[in-house]
């Protein structure tokens, strides 16, 4: 267990050294061992909830990702068992999916060593005018979240800002080709 926890830090460490310096100034710390990070784009709600919803193409927006997949039998639902593996990492990730709101929310549990856990909320923020504002909050769970929390607030800050703007990119392409489509 050791291995994988120093294979996970030492993996995310680059991550915080590729984000763009002020976008880390845009992400929200919360009470506890949490942060959150929106990002707004023009893209439509079922857009962003579509590249949600495909577990198994998390890797098209989060490239540090190998796969992810949902256990046979199951359905993107409350209760949903996967499993993730990351690039380096020398054994996959358990989650559940949990407090699923078709279209508006979703949480995912990751299972970490120790007994801990990390719960990633997705979920969208309200908007005034026609953009989509999504964001992806980070809860560090357990005895040990203040450890967990020092070694890997940072790089999962780093990783997120990524991940949600490669995120919005692709959100935004599938949208812009989708309405070509439509125009054919």
């Amino acid at each position: 267990m050791t291995t994988r926890l120093l294979t996970v830090l030492l993996l995310c460490l680059p991550m915080t050294l590729v984000a763009e310096p002020n976008a880390k100034d845009q992400i929200v710390d919360l009470p506890g061992y949490a942060f959150k990070y929106s990002v707004t784009t023009t893209a439509s709600k079922e857009t962003i909830w579509q590249l949600w919803y495909d577990v198994e193409n998390w890797k098209s927006f989060d490239e540090r990702l190998i796969y992810s997949y949902l256990e046979d039998g199951y359905e993107f639902e409350n209760g949903a068992i996967g499993y993730l593996k990351g690039k380096g990492t020398p054994s996959r990730t358990k989650f559940e999916l949990k407090n699923i709101q078709s279209g508006v929310s979703f949480e995912e549990e990751l299972k970490l060593p120790l007994y801990q856990t990390v719960l990633l909320k997705r979920y969208f923020e309200p908007s005034e005018d026609s953009t989509t504002t999504f964001t992806h909050e980070v809860v560090f769970q357990g005895s040990l979240a203040w450890l967990f929390t020092l070694f890997l607030e940072g790089p999962f800050k780093g990783d997120i800002i990524l991940v949600m703007n490669k995120m919005r990119e692709l959100a935004e392409s599938k949208q812009d080709s989708d309405q070509d489509s439509k125009n054919l």
